[in-house]
């Protein structure tokens, strides 16, 4: 298939599948808030494969609508992602305030970002989101929480996923990109499997 000739949209095909599998595979027992930031969050990153698949396969149309997913993944999924590693780590019931906030926290980011064009806040929010994440892994890690070291295993392949290209890997660095981001979500799982378990 054409499809799976370009490694581009291979390696999107490949990202997509992976965190709507990792959310059904993994997620379905955590507490309803934590479930839909988790949800979001992971959403987010399907999404952004999915368009980006679509645009590489010739779809130009959706050009716009992709520029608006990734500035969504930066801002609301990155929230997202620092709020349910909180519940994930400090294990904290959140409620709907909880929820509301980070919610309406990162919708107004992203309108900032698509209205204004300003996409280096979305890199900016994005960076800053996976070094609160990581800072909150180091407080489970203190206390020998295993998941807080799959967290952390997961930022630094999502950091190390921005900097593609600047690794000295035979690949194309939209490939790379891809495939960390792949390995990061596989991590996030792994947190969520073992949120009770003891490291040592």
């Amino acid at each position: 298939m054409q499809i799976l000739s370009s490694p581009h949209i291979f390696s999107n095909l490949v990202l997509s599948f992976t965190s709507l599998f990792i959310f059904s595979r993994y997620f379905r027992t955590q507490p309803f808030i934590s479930k839909w930031l988790w949800g979001i969050f992971l959403f987010f990153i399907a999404l952004v494969a999915l368009t980006d698949l679509l645009v590489y396969a010739g779809v130009e149309s959706l050009e716009t609508i992709h520029d608006i997913v990734i500035a969504g993944e930066m801002t609301l999924g990155a929230f997202c992602l620092v709020s349910a590693s909180w519940c994930l780590i400090m294990r904290y019931n959140a409620g709907t305030y909880f929820f509301g906030s980070t919610i309406g926290l990162g919708l107004l980011l992203m309108y900032c970002i698509t209205w204004f064009g300003v996409e280096y806040v979305g890199l900016i929010t994005k960076s800053f989101c996976i070094l609160v994440t990581l800072l909150i892994s180091c407080v489970g890690l203190a206390s020998r929480q295993k998941s807080a070291l799959w967290v952390i295993f997961s930022m630094m392949l999502l950091a190390l996923s921005t900097k593609s290209g600047k690794l000295p890997i035979p690949m194309d660095p939209v490939d790379i990109n891809h495939y960390m981001m792949v390995l990061s979500v596989i991590c996030m799982g792994r947190a969520v499997r073992d949120q009770y378990k003891i490291l040592f």
